[in-house]
């Protein structure tokens, strides 16, 4: 079977030169006769000045994903430590239990029908009160849906209840999850999660990433990533129309 684009596989908020903004205590900004709802640490979200620049990463999964952003995250400055079955003991690599053990925020760079297993391995006492950044998608081996009605995020929410998970980047392709506005005029990446302070954190690591304020799109708690989860389809048809995998599902308003 041919492999596809796997759809999960900081600068700050700044009005381009000639688009002076109005800015409301509710968080729209007005250009001209149209607007655009802010959202994310613009609004919702704030990064303090004094939040821990640099923070632990673990991620499981050394494939695109994974070490695309693993390179991306280590180049503004933090720790990241990847965790693999196989190749524990390389450079930069441990095993799963350890890399997660250490770390502050564990991002699952891994086929999301393999998220839950994985982290039950790991272990509910290592994994702890850590944010769990899924970008992950589950997919059958004939590119359905795995969890139709469902999501991994939800799903994993319900096994780990300490855990702190965050959905976000899996709506899209891994050059555009760590640099979306390099051929893009607007790029949007949606979060879903029930803990404020998590979300937080995320919107910080999206900015390191290179998304902007404007947009990093907050749906609300985890239930809502089954909307994000359930956009897959949408994307691969889109691929198969444009012929390439970059581009971003944006949020116009």
């Amino acid at each position: 079977m041919p492999r596809h684009p796997h759809p999960a596989a900081g600068r700050g908020d700044r009005d381009p030169p000639g688009h002076p903004a109005r800015r409301r205590p509710h968080g729209r900004v007005l250009r001209g006769r149209r607007r655009r709802l802010l959202v994310g640490h613009a609004t919702r979200h704030p990064v303090p000045p004094e939040r821990k620049k640099n923070m632990k990463i673990a991620i499981l999964g050394t494939g695109k994903v994974g070490s695309a952003l693993g390179s991306r995250l280590a180049a503004a400055g933090h720790h990241v430590t990847y965790g693999s079955r196989t190749r524990a003991g390389e450079p930069g690599i441990a095993g799963q239990r350890e890399a997660v053990a250490s770390a502050d925020v564990v991002i699952t760079a891994i086929p999301g029908t393999a998220v839950l297993s994985t982290l039950e391995e790991i272990g509910e006492e290592v994994l702890g009160d850590k944010i769990v950044l899924d970008p992950s998608a589950a997919f059958t081996p004939q590119m359905t849906m795995a969890y139709p009605g469902d999501s991994v995020a939800r799903q994993l929410q319900a096994r780990f209840p300490r855990a702190r998970v965050v959905k976000a980047l899996n709506t899209m392709n891994v050059t555009i999850m760590v640099d979306p506005l390099a051929s893009l005029p607007h790029a949007t990446v949606f979060i879903s999660g029930d803990d404020r302070a998590a979300k937080t954190e995320v919107t910080a690591l999206l900015n390191d990433l290179g998304w902007s304020g404007d947009g990093i799109f907050d749906l609300g708690g985890v239930d809502t990533a089954l909307a994000t989860e359930h956009v897959a389809p949408l994307f691969f048809a889109t691929v198969r129309v444009l012929g390439s995998p970059k581009f971003n599902i944006s949020l116009s308003r």
